[in-house]
């Protein structure tokens, strides 16, 4: 007689292995879920008093950059910067020079 040993699906001990899990699972949830419930209730609220409350840094204004109103003040910074730049196609000295030719 040959003995058939592939049979699939689940056995009656994994069935309640499986549903014994499940129960445990759900018992710990509802137990975290009442011991929660219960320091939240009506009775239990903070003090408002005691709440620390939040309060924001200081604002601190910001400065405005200086402004450059004339085409001689634009060529003493353009100058300056050349004298700190690494070389005389760097990118602030072009942008500078662009501006220049503006006024």
């Amino acid at each position: 007689m040959k003995i058939n040993r592939s049979n699939k699906g689940f056995s009656a001990i994994e069935s309640v292995l499986i549903v014994v899990i499940v129960l445990a699972i759900a018992g710990v949830g509802y137990y975290v879920y009442k011991a929660n419930k219960s320091s939240l209730s009506p009775n239990n609220t903070p003090n408002v008093s005691t709440v620390a409350t939040y309060q924001s840094p200081p604002v601190s204004t910001p400065v405005a950059p200086a402004s450059i109103s004339s085409a001689s003040q634009l060529n003493s910074v353009y100058q300056e910067l050349n004298q700190t730049a690494i070389g005389a196609n760097s990118t602030d000295s072009n942008q500078l020079l662009v501006q220049a030719n503006g006024f």
